[in-house]
């Protein structure tokens, strides 16, 4: 199993984009998108999945990730797209907790958990500073987030038994197709993290396979937790939703997706 950084490699960044393809949360961002009528920073795009599809429905959007690969894949992408619709995308390798665009936006979005990447406080309150100077006066932060359900620690190597039990299996291309699951490796309760291992076995049309992974950490953050950290970082919360139908929070929800504004000054 290759180990190395894998987001950093084009392979990796194509096999992502296959595995998250279809997820049902486009409708939503489209919403927000529309709600803040104007144009919109993603931060964490990755291959500019949510960030085409808000294109394509008529919005500007810049889109910042880490990864020089995920954005490659991105403009790889884009380049296939009608003009109309490349022409409302800016695309831009840089760093949540420390990017400076010089414009700011009616909405800051961060999908499938990008916020949750950030580890420290201290990265948290770098990049919600971030978001505050870069949105507008009544601009709106949605953050996306899961419903935290720790998991003790003696519980970890039943996790590590079941999940390649649930792999997904979608179709890729030239008969090849891909498993990927999610193994929880480690879990660290002071730190509030989760050391995940992201596994995509890639299965060749005549049987064979490898495999291919990236691991890691994902903090989960406790609703009133959340809540306070947006108001240290001068943000009123305005909403959270437990779902992308934006069904009210509970404790059966699946998410936990924040809508936060900045505080007049």
């Amino acid at each position: 199993m290759d180990h190395r950084d894998a987001y950093e490699t084009a392979e990796f960044a194509e096999v992502y984009d296959a595995v998250y393809a279809d997820r049902d949360d486009a409708g939503f961002w489209r919403a927000m998108a529309a709600a803040g009528d104007g144009p919109v920073l993603e931060i964490g795009c990755g291959t500019g999945r949510v960030l085409l599809a808000l294109a394509r429905a008529g919005h500007e959007v810049t889109g910042l990730d880490l990864s020089a690969s995920m954005i490659e894949r991105a403009r790889l992408k884009l380049s296939a797209e009608a003009p109309e619709v490349r022409d409302r995308v800016h695309l831009v390798v840089g760093d949540m907790t420390s990017f400076d665009l010089g414009r700011r936006f009616a909405t800051i979005i961060s999908p499938f958990g990008g916020f949750q990447h950030l580890t420290t406080v201290d990265e948290q309150l770098a990049c919600l500073d971030c978001c505050r100077a870069h949105l507008r006066p009544g601009g709106a932060l949605v953050l996306d987030l899961f419903n935290p359900s720790p998991v003790p620690t003696d519980c970890l190597q039943d996790e590590r038994a079941d999940a390649e039990d649930e792999a997904t299996l979608v179709e890729w291309t030239n008969g090849r197709r891909i498993r990927s699951w999610i193994d929880v490796v480690g879990y660290r309760p002071a730190e509030q993290v989760n050391q995940c291992l992201l596994v995509c076995e890639i299965v060749e049309a005549d049987g064979s396979s490898r495999r291919i992974s990236e691991a890691f950490p994902l903090r989960y953050l406790f609703r009133f937790e959340l809540e306070h950290l947006l108001v240290r970082a001068g943000f009123e919360p305005a909403g959270l939703y437990g779902d992308y139908d934006c069904s009210s929070f509970a404790d059966e929800s699946p998410g936990m997706i924040a809508v936060a504004r900045p505080l007049e000054a």
